[in-house]
This record gives C-alpha cells, sequence and structure tokens, in this order.
C-alpha cells in the first residue's frame, strides 16, 4: 500500500451519501478524492444556493458564520472554477497574491495553467488576452474574499433569491406543518425534533460505517411513527423530480438517511414506523411534498444493501480501478 492508502484505512472511515455515490460512479474518482485527499471544492451556484436556503431554513442564525456575503456580484460559476484551482495552486507554490491584478512571473502562470486545466478561454490566441478574462476589476472583490476565508462566498442578488425562496416555502402550510412541529421542555411532550441534524453509525459486520446530515426528522411517541424530510432544490420542474431521484440517486440518501435514523433511535423506539419526504422547490418556485409510499422504500432499502456490498467489495479488496460489475466480470454486450 502507499504511505496515503495506509492513512486513509488506518482509521475508521464512514461513507455519505457523496462519497457512496461517487464510489459506484467512478472508483477511481473516489479514490482520487478521499484516499488521495484531492477532492476538488465544488463551487457551482446551483449547489452553494442549495446550502444557503437550508441555512436559512433551518439555522438562519448561522448565515453569516457559513458564508461570507460579498458586497458585488461573484463571478460566472466557470470563472469561480479557475479562482479555485488558483487558490490551490498559489498553496502549492507557498504563493500568497491578494490582488488578482498582480502581475508577476508566478502568478500569471498561475493563472494560465488554471485556465488550461479547467479548459476555459482556451480558443484565444494571446495568454495576454486570457489573462485578461480573469484580471478584472469585476473579479478582484471575490478573489480577496475566498483568499481571506473558507467559507463560501455569495453575492447580494444570490441571497435575495434565495431569501425569496424560503419565503415562498414558509407560506406553504403543508411543508411548514412538517417543520414547525418543536418539541417543548414537557416532560410528556409526545414529539421531539431534530434539524441539521448529524448523525452516524457503524455497520454491523463491515469495517465501513455511514454518516450524513439529515435535514429534519421528528420522532412521535404519541403515534409510533418518525417522519424524516429531505429539502430539495432543483433546476428543473416538479413533474422532473421522479426522474431527478434516479439521475442523481436520490434514493439512496433516503435510504441511508433512514438507516442512520434507526440506528441512532433509542432502543424502546426501535418498532416506530419510519416515514420519509422530499420537500421540493422548483425553477419557477413552486413547492411539493413528496410522500414515498413504504413499498418505494423497501425496494431503495434493498437496493441499498447491494450498494453496500459493492462498497465493501472495493473498500475489502482496496480496488477502485474499475466499477464493480466491471471487476466481476458481470457486463456482456
Amino acid at each position: 500500500m502507499t504511505e496515503q492508502e495506509k492513512e486513509f484505512y488506518s482509521k475508521p472511515f464512514k461513507f455519505s451519501y457523496s462519497s457512496l455515490n461517487k464510489l459506484l460512479y467512478s472508483p477511481s474518482l473516489f479514490y482520487k478524492d478521499y484516499i488521495l485527499n484531492e477532492r476538488e471544492e465544488k463551487t457551482e451556484a446551483y449547489l452553494i444556493e442549495g446550502k444557503v436556503v437550508h441555512c436559512l431554513l433551518f439555522e438562519e442564525d448561522q448565515l453569516n458564520v457559513k458564508f461570507n456575503i460579498s458586497p458585488s456580484k461573484t463571478p460566472t460559476d466557470s470563472v469561480r472554477k479557475v479562482m479555485t484551482k488558483m487558490q490551490a495552486l498559489c498553496t502549492e507554490a507557498g504563493l500568497e497574491v491578494m490582488d488578482i491584478t498582480d502581475s508577476s512571473p508566478e502568478f500569471t502562470k498561475i493563472i494560465l495553467d488554471a485556465l488550461v486545466s479547467e479548459n476555459l478561454y482556451q480558443s484565444l490566441k494571446e495568454d495576454s488576452a486570457r489573462l485578461a478574462k480573469v484580471q478584472t476589476e469585476d473579479n478582484k472583490p471575490y478573489w480577496e474574499f475566498i483568499n481571506n476565508s473558507k467559507l463560501d462566498v455569495i453575492d447580494n442578488d444570490t441571497l435575495a433569491k434565495c431569501q425569496e425562496k424560503v419565503a415562498i416555502i414558509k407560506a406553504n402550510a403543508d411543508v411548514m406543518n412538517l417543520f414547525t412541529k418543536v418539541s417543548t421542555d414537557f416532560a410528556l411532550d409526545p414529539i421531539s425534533t431534530f434539524a441539521e441534524a448529524p448523525l452516524d453509525c457503524e455497520l454491523k459486520g463491515l469495517s465501513f460505517g455511514l454518516k450524513g446530515i439529515i435535514d429534519f426528522y421528528q420522532i412521535d411517541d404519541e403515534a409510533k411513527q418518525v417522519v424524516i424530510s429531505d429539502l430539495k432544490t432543483t433546476s428543473k420542474t416538479l413533474a422532473d423530480f421522479p426522474e431527478t431521484i434516479d439521475f442523481y440517486n436520490y434514493w439512496l440518501q433516503a435510504a441511508i438517511y433512514c438507516k442512520l435514523v434507526f440506528e441512532n433511535l433509542p432502543e424502546d423506539k426501535k418498532d416506530y414506523q419510519i416515514v420519509f419526504k422530499f420537500v421540493v422547490i422548483d425553477k419557477y418556485n413552486q413547492v411539493y411534498v413528496f410522500d414515498v409510499s413504504d413499498e418505494t422504500l423497501g425496494n431503495w432499502a434493498e437496493s441499498f444493501n447491494q450498494v453496500i456490498e459493492r462498497a465493501n467489495f472495493h473498500y475489502t479488496k482496496k480496488n477502485y480501478s474499475l466499477p464493480y460489475e466491471f471487476l466481476a466480470g458481470k457486463v456482456i454486450l
């Protein structure tokens, strides 16, 4: 084993939805991100907006703790990716540059290398033209912000857009009926609620576990029921969401969350029914609560068990060269 592999396997690993999903999609990418620790920070606008909406809805007081609000407009997704790459290259080179218009040879080379890495502005013939696209006055504030903080950077337009979504969600009675059942200090209160709850668990007979942050769940002792609600923001329509579940493997996330909540229930509540709901706000700011049937949840649990078998194969064999079905010789044309 390499030193990085030894380091990875020296401590217990807990799969999240994102890491398990990546292992299914591309074991080699999982290896790069989690074993070699070469994971690149995702800066796509839709991902950051989703995080802001979650924060505003479930822990509004943490907004300024989790995000830096830039007074100027943030760059496009492609330019943000270049700047993130520039940060990484500057760190590797031991170079600290706070002014993006810095013309030193070391810094301009880093910009050009980052542009090549992200395949941006490569149709331009001259390096000077490529540099001019990045080293602008408009990009200065964002570069300063990301170099002064490890927090996600958002602008006021993004914040306003997310605040609008949250206002629409809060105006939906069905949704808020799920999210606002707050438990009291009364000893006999039958309802306990948990928001943005970090949970983890071991998996019996396996050398790895699971972890995740549950948006919201409540335990109703009278109904003997646990309701898990997962908020999703989507750039598509509500009608597209069933397909989105399959495309992004959201069913896997639901199965993981059900497993995490179940394993963290007190022993006297293990017989409670677990209910799962997706709360979705689409690109038109339409909101709907998708109930998941017991039958569907059962099917997802079976598929989850198959995923865990695949993960165990990769993890124990320490083989991340190809997806499981190829390594097992099960792909026949």
